[in-house]
């Protein structure tokens, strides 16, 4: 893991697909000397991107508070195979998830026991095979964005979990959380951390 950003109340890392966020955290200590370290949130352990965590259960506390308002801006970058039609919108879905088999089904409308999602997107660039979208998440659901494109036909490449035919070479989801912006809680000001894309995408045309 690599260090994004860093100041006395908060550490933001790149966290490589395949590391869980329930890694241990004496490999968080190498990269800041603060300890515990506090998540403020969690990214399934097939993506990359940015992993915000707090350096006091206070600060941990009050970013939990900013996330849950909305006034923590995430934006995700992934790749399908099927562009969605049309090539800029919103998609709305009542989530389920499974204890069962820890999945999420997608539905048009309210069901029993389910969670509204919400998300708008934007298509950046095609490939002959491949489109790169961007994602600005708007709810925080378990497996939410691989739910939400797999309900419309565009499986997010190398989720077989959620309908994609194959993996990945290495083994991740082209899935990334690659900004985030919120005002800091204890300095007011406007931070903003970004992430490049991975330069696996690249070999895809993308």
């Amino acid at each position: 893991m690599s260090i994004l950003f860093e100041d006395e109340y908060l550490i933001a890392v790149h966290k490589p697909a395949g590391i869980p966020c329930e890694v241990d955290f004496a490999l968080l200590k190498t990269l800041s000397q603060s300890e515990p370290l506090h998540p403020i949130h969690r990214l399934d352990q097939r993506v990359s991107g940015i992993w915000l965590l707090a350096k006091t259960g206070e600060m941990q506390t009050q970013m939990s508070a900013l996330w849950s308002s909305g006034l923590v801006q995430k934006k995700y970058h992934a790749v399908v195979a099927v562009a969605p039609t049309p090539a800029s919108g919103s998609l709305q879905h009542w989530l389920v998830q499974s204890q069962a088999n820890k999945k999420v089904k997608a539905y048009a409308k309210p069901v029993a026991h389910s969670k509204q999602a919400n998300l708008d997107y934007t298509l950046l660039k095609s490939s002959q095979r491949y489109h790169l979208l961007q994602v600005h998440l708007k709810t925080g659901r378990f497996h939410q964005i691989r739910a939400q494109f797999a309900a419309i036909g565009s499986p997010i490449v190398g989720d077989v979990k959620y309908g994609y035919a194959r993996t990945t070479p290495d083994g991740s989801i082209f899935l990334q959380a690659s900004s985030l912006v919120f005002p800091h809680p204890h300095t007011r000001a406007n931070i903003e951390i970004n992430l490049p894309l991975p330069e696996l995408w690249q070999k895809y045309g993308l």
